[in-house]
This record gives structure tokens, C-alpha cells and sequence, in this order.
């Protein structure tokens, strides 16, 4: 009776551990952001993870502007894939290089990456997560992985989606769905590569 009293506290205590892990990741990662801190934050992101995410937001906001997404498995839409991956590629190295990653977690929008008119999104800061409750509240956490919407108190389309995946021992940014407006502004310049 007594090794399965001690194994269910250990259960209850290891899931409670995992289930507040996350929490003091995000809180390490603003505090990285707002020091600016490109060292630390090299140790808290998966950038070939993060460049795989990006890219294929961009070349499927690309591809629906362009109306080649509707063509699955067609020749026309591997082809623009194609097309718009190695016109993404350049486009997202800048965005995805540690000062422009800090800018745009910051800010919103890395300025080296936009020609004009970069648009006005709110960033990562203590105002954009409120409080604990708001935080989870707008958090959701699966197996190694965990997603936060930032800031808490702005629809879906207007926010960042931040993805942070269980690497080791260690929650790293591994993917960041960027709001609605940046999409289609980013798939915009790669119309204008073209």
C-alpha cells in the first residue's frame, strides 16, 4: 500500500512538474526578448524548426494569393511550391536570424525584412501576456509540445502562435504562426520577386 501511495505522489508530482514546465519557458524567452539577449536566445529556439514553420506559412499564403493551393497534387501546384519555397527561403533566413527574431518577437516585424510598410503588430511582453491565468487561459499543451497565443487579449488572427517543443529536457521555440496580416504581407513581397 505504501509503494503505491509514494508512485502516485511521484506520478502527480513528475505530471505537475511538465504541466508548469512551459509556463517558465515562455516567461525565460520574454525575458531573453525584452534584454535582447541574442546568446540566450539561441538557447531557447530550434531554428531549423522555426525556418521550416515559417517557410511554409509564407509559401501557403503565397500559394492561396496566387490561387494555386486549390490544385492538390496537380503538377501546377508542386511546381508553385517549389517556386515559392526557393523564393521564401531568402525572405525567411533574414526573418529567422537571432536580431531579426528578437525584432520581430519585440515588435512584431523585423524592419530588414519588409521593403515598406511593415505592418503594426503587437509583440511579446509582459502586456501581451497579462497575467498567469491569462497565459493559460490562452495556452494549450499537448505531448512535447505546448502553443500560446501572444498577446492573450487579441483574436486569433490578429496574434502570434507560439510553439514551444520538448527538446531533451528543454522547451525550445519551435514554430511561430504569425498573424494573419503578416502572412499575406510577407506572400506579397514574394509576388514582387517574382
Amino acid at each position: 500500500m505504501r509503494t503505491t501511495i509514494v508512485t502516485s505522489v511521484a506520478l502527480v508530482f513528475l505530471w505537475v512538474a511538465y504541466a508548469l514546465s512551459p509556463f517558465f519557458a515562455v516567461y525565460s524567452l520574454l525575458r531573453v526578448v525584452q534584454d535582447r539577449e541574442v546568446a540566450g536566445l539561441s538557447e531557447r529556439v530550434d531554428f531549423p524548426a522555426l525556418r521550416k514553420s515559417l517557410t511554409a506559412q509564407i509559401v501557403r499564403t503565397y500559394l492561396t494569393i496566387t490561387g494555386k493551393i486549390g490544385q492538390t497534387g496537380s503538377i501546377v501546384e508542386q511546381f508553385a511550391v517549389a517556386a515559392g519555397s526557393s523564393l521564401a527561403e531568402p525572405m525567411v533566413a533574414k526573418l529567422v536570424s537571432p536580431e531579426a527574431l528578437l525584432e520581430l518577437l519585440q515588435n512584431g516585424g523585423p524592419s530588414n525584412v519588409f521593403a515598406e510598410n511593415a505592418p503594426s503588430v503587437p509583440g511579446l511582453s509582459s502586456e501581451a501576456l497579462g497575467s498567469w491565468w491569462r497565459v493559460y487561459a490562452n495556452s494549450e499543451l499537448g505531448i512535447a509540445r505546448f502553443f500560446l497565443d501572444v498577446p492573450v487579449d487579441k483574436p486569433r488572427n490578429e496574434s502570434f502562435r507560439l510553439q514551444f517543443c520538448l527538446k531533451g529536457w528543454t522547451w525550445k521555440l519551435c514554430g511561430v504562426e504569425l498573424p494573419e496580416l503578416l502572412q499575406v504581407r510577407l506572400a506579397q513581397q514574394l509576388l514582387n520577386l517574382r
